[in-house]
């Protein structure tokens, strides 16, 4: 669940490029991994929330996929990081990573799955609110984009139930808070650009399971119950598939297409927690979640088609 472009259109080795080229089979099948491993993580997570905290779920997620960012960084030489760059980052780690994903599982504990992961796909929605507020001037696009975007959202939880402060307002408003904190990150992870991707990945997501570990020690205290094999083993796809490879796979995306071509899983991961939801959960489709689906993703598709570089034209050094 992140994003990233290089600066100035310029790439070192080990940052992030701008992509020029129109995407090809590997480019997709990459798109593809990412959305299916981000799409289903809310599938995992509904199952492991029904008998962790959701604290405690993401401390193990979390724990699981810095073990496996750690030792693939060993088998590359390793991490060099002053220490006086250590908060940073892990500012970084949490907002991108341990915040978003304890909202995340709090609201799929409330609400369906799929309505979750639909509510996410605000995420370029809040960038743009949020650059605005950082003095960027809103286009009419994206601000009709906004708009839509949380029509959809009143559609998809329905007014009547966010008003009455019940689950739907609970699941609603976890679900809009964790695609906010996230979409701070990425404006907080320019600070980090300067560092190469492997060590990004690493740091922050070992600062994200620190950060989960002590709020689920504060929180929930020490585990007193194992779980069943089938939560534990939700656990494991969460840290492992859902969160470690698909961060692999995305950088590795990044530095070959650019932020612009890999911003299409907005689209692509609701598409495929809603189908998980459905064929796996039995998640009950309804006018009111498909509708609200259509305008969430009919507004993000307003507000940041445009700008990706093989759908039109293209400034140099843009992404």
């Amino acid at each position: 669940m992140s994003s990233g472009r290089s600066q100035a259109g310029q790439t070192r080795p080990g940052q992030l490029s701008p992509g020029s080229a129109r995407p090809g089979l590997v480019e997709f099948a990459l798109l593809g991994g990412i959305s299916l491993a981000w799409g289903s993580s809310y599938m995992f997570t509904k199952i492991a929330v029904t008998a962790l905290p959701p604290v405690s779920l993401v401390a193990g997620r979390t724990v699981l996929a810095a073990a496996v960012m750690a030792a693939v960084a060993l088998a590359k030489g390793g991490v060099r990081l002053p220490w006086r760059e250590l908060p940073v980052f892990a500012v970084v780690g949490i907002a991108s990573g341990a915040l978003p994903l304890i909202l995340i599982a709090t609201s799929v504990s409330y609400v369906n799955s799929s309505v979750t992961a639909t509510a996410m796909a605000l995420v370029p929605l809040w960038a743009g609110v949020l650059a605005a507020a950082l003095g960027q001037r809103p286009t009419p696009r994206s601000l009709v984009g906004l708009a839509l975007g949380f029509a959809g959202i009143l559609v998809l939880f329905g007014p009547q139930a966010l008003a009455a402060l019940g689950d739907s307002a609970r699941g609603a408003l976890a679900a809009l808070a964790a695609s906010l904190v996230f979409s701070s990150s990425l404006f907080l992870s320019r600070r980090v650009r300067h560092r190469d991707i492997l060590t990004v990945a690493t740091v922050t997501q070992v600062m994200s399971a620190l950060f989960a570990v002590a709020v689920a020690l504060v929180v929930d205290g020490l585990p007193t119950v194992i779980p069943s094999a089938s939560v534990l083993g939700a656990v494991a796809v969460l840290g492992i598939a859902n969160t470690a490879l698909a961060n692999l796979l995305l950088f590795i995306l990044l530095a070959r297409a650019g932020a612009g071509f890999t911003s299409l899983n907005n689209y692509l991961v609701p598409t495929v927690a809603v189908a998980c939801g459905a064929l796996f959960l039995g998640e009950r489709l309804t006018a009111a979640s498909v509708s609200g689906a259509g305008l969430i993703l009919l507004g993000v598709a307003v507000a940041t088609l445009p700008a990706l570089p093989w759908l039109g034209a293209r400034k140099d050094g843009a992404s």
